[in-house]
């Protein structure tokens, strides 16, 4: 949506009534025409920030913005995946794995919100806390299904027995954080029982996903790079090629796809989501990019 379509929807919001476009866009105009040949010129865009600070629809025209870039991302991440679930043929496992701070949990949330705004039937599992308030309210009002559990054997337990049925879209968000606490404390028995319940979770959710003829998204956390001695070039960046973390769990997974951060500082991170085990795509073939700029996230197909 332009910027002028939305000043007139702000200024509608703020005073209950809806000015043309054209019209905001004509007023701007004049305030730039009559600051020519001035000692202080300003551009479009001056006059236009200017506009707003005298109608006093700053606040309002940059909730709506905001509202608008996360719509689009919604949007984009859906589009995505939605090519990748038409290639699929029928529904099955699709994990995206990266590190901390790759903005996993930005694609499953989006992906699901998506989906509930069409009126399927969702079920967002998080296993790490990260659902802000704000998200699990919008979760809650679109009738997205959410719970929280942290601990291992717990969510062991709820996926083999305790997962509701007749879902068209299911998020476990994710497999790799509680299985690594787990994995920590256990003994050497216990760690290769922790790598056979993560497949075990894997087998049962491709099972769901075929029984209940649902589309499953798993984020994971990749293997440690200790020992690693294979290496990818992407983006000028050198990277150790890891895989999931889980052993074998990647089998029964259909689509896998890798978040590599590019580039983060303190104002921006962007992330691109990479193929890494796909039947749609080449290996380490970028498939979308992610910007992350303070509360503003921005997706776009690559």
């Amino acid at each position: 949506m332009c910027k002028y379509k939305l000043a007139a929807e702000a200024h509608k919001n703020v005073y209950g009534k809806e000015l043309n476009p054209e019209k905001i866009k004509q007023e701007v105009l004049e305030k730039v025409n009559k600051s020519k040949g001035t000692l202080v010129e300003i551009t479009e865009s001056g006059a236009f920030v200017e506009w707003m600070d005298e109608l006093k629809l700053k606040d309002e025209y940059k909730k709506l913005k905001k509202e608008a870039n996360q719509k689009k991302g919604e949007n984009v991440v859906n589009g995505t995946f939605a090519v990748v679930e038409s290639h699929l043929g029928d529904p099955d496992i699709i994990e995206v794995f990266g590190a901390t701070g790759s903005l996993k949990t930005f694609i499953a949330y989006n992906w699901i919100i998506s989906h509930a705004k069409e009126g399927k039937k969702c079920f967002y599992i998080d296993t790490e806390r990260n659902m802000t308030k704000s998200q699990r309210e919008k979760m809650k009002k679109a009738n997205v299904g959410y719970a929280c559990i942290i601990n291992f054997n717990k969510l062991v337990d709820f996926v083999k027995n305790k997962l509701p049925k007749d879902y068209d879209y299911i998020v476990l968000d994710s497999v790799g954080l509680p299985a690594l606490g787990n994995y920590a404390i256990s003994s050497m028995k216990g760690k290769g029982d922790v790598l056979l319940n993560v497949q075990a979770m894997l087998y049962i959710l491709k099972d769901y996903a075929v029984q209940n003829n649902c589309y499953v998204l798993v984020t994971n956390q990749p293997t440690s790079e200790m020992n690693k001695s294979e290496y990818i070039n992407y983006n000028g960046k050198r990277f150790i090629a890891t895989n999931p973390f889980g052993d074998k769990g990647s089998f029964f997974v259909k689509e896998i796809y890798r978040a590599i951060p590019v580039r983060r500082t303190q104002s921006e991170t962007v992330v691109d989501l990479v193929a890494w085990g796909s039947r749609i795509y080449p290996k380490y073939k970028p498939v979308v990019r992610l910007v992350r700029r303070g509360t503003n996230l921005e997706v776009k197909a690559l």
